[in-house]
Parts: structure tokens; sequence; C-alpha cells
């Protein structure tokens, strides 16, 4: 999973995403496959994530995961598990 994180981050950067959102992008993307691998999160394992974030951020670091899960799993096809969330 860590070469599709790898082609997200290289089309971030081709279309122009500054570095620091490609690397925040990075951490983010690499600390949640650490979780579970992301080929295998469902809508249940973003939702229990959002669920935890509530608990442990501010609410404006949870809508940022929001935007970052939302934005990563429609380029690879998966929008269907992040297709409830709002952002």
């Amino acid at each position: 999973m860590i070469r599709i994180i790898d082609q997200f981050l290289h089309e971030l950067k081709i279309n122009g995403t500054a570095e620091k959102t490609i690397t925040d992008y990075s951490k983010f993307l690499k600390n949640i496959n650490r979780l579970k691998s992301l080929e295998k999160w469902e809508k249940t394992d973003v939702n229990k994530y959002i669920l935890e974030k509530h608990n442990e951020c501010f609410i404006g670091t949870v809508e940022i995961c929001k935007v970052k899960l939302k934005r990563f799993f429609t380029w690879a096809d998966k929008s269907e598990i992040v297709s409830h969330l709002n952002t």
C-alpha cells in the first residue's frame, strides 16, 4: 500500500501541491496505514477513525482528517467509503 501512497503523493506534486501539504499527506497516510492497510479500509474503519479523533483532537483537526481521507480515497476509486463525510 505504500506504493499507492507514493503514487498519490506523486500526483499531488504533478498538480502543483505545496511541498508542506505533500509532507502532511505522507505522514497522515503512512500513520493510518499502520493502523490497518489502506487497501482494506471500509466505511466502518473511516467512521471509527473519525470518532476516535473527535475524542483526541480539536474539531478543526478532525475536519482536516476528513478532507484528507476523502481526497485520498476518492483518488483511489474508493469514494463510496467516504461519500458520507461532510467536508
